[in-house]
C-alpha cells in the first residue's frame, strides 16, 4: 500500500471542534425568510475555505439541506451533471463553519 505524504506539513492531526457548538438561523446566515435554526461552528479550522460573498443560494435547495442539518436526515439534491449540487452543499457548509460571532 502506498502512504500518502502530508500536503500540508502544518496542519493539524485533529479538527478544533469535534461537532457544531452553537445554533444559527437561516435568516441570518442565508436571507431566507425561515425561523429554522442549524447547527454551526464557533471557530473554523484552517482547513475551511474563505467565504464567497458573490455565491447566490437557490431558496429551496438551501431549505432542504439546513433542514437535513438540523434534523441530522440524509437529503437528495438531484440536477444535470455540472448544475452546482456539490458546490451548493460545499457553500452551505463553508457559512455554518465561517460565520461565527456574526449573529
Amino acid at each position: 500500500m502506498t502512504t500518502i505524504p502530508n500536503t500540508q506539513p502544518d496542519s493539524r492531526e485533529t479538527t478544533i471542534l469535534d461537532a457544531p457548538d452553537q445554533m444559527k438561523k437561516v435568516r441570518d446566515l442565508f436571507g431566507i425568510d425561515s425561523d429554522m435554526q442549524v447547527p454551526a461552528f464557533s471557530e473554523a479550522d484552517e482547513r475551511v475555505p474563505d467565504l464567497d460573498p458573490t455565491y447566490v443560494f437557490d431558496k429551496d435547495t438551501t431549505l432542504a439541506i439546513c433542514a437535513g442539518f438540523a434534523h441530522n436526515r440524509r437529503v437528495m439534491v438531484q440536477g444535470y451533471h455540472g448544475t452546482g449540487k456539490s458546490t451548493h452543499i460545499e457553500h452551505i457548509l463553508i457559512f455554518l463553519c465561517r460565520h461565527f460571532g456574526k449573529m
